[in-house]
């Protein structure tokens, strides 16, 4: 995964940065937008976003 890659352009948010708010215990979309401002704009990389934390759950499991 590159972690460079922005996954909300409107914010300028990484996936590294929905990596690192993960491993600070945000587990849901929710808590992701209020803590790194992902989504917050338009909501057009909520999907994305979404899809991504599903993977990243899956894989730490």
């Amino acid at each position: 995964m590159n972690k460079e890659k922005v996954i909300c352009p409107c914010k300028n948010i990484t996936r590294g940065d929905i990596v690192k708010s993960m491993k600070k215990g945000e587990t849901s979309y929710k808590s992701i937008k209020k803590a790194t401002g992902a989504g917050s704009k338009c909501g057009k990389c909520e999907k994305e976003i979404r899809k991504l934390i599903k993977k990243i759950k899956a894989d730490a499991d």
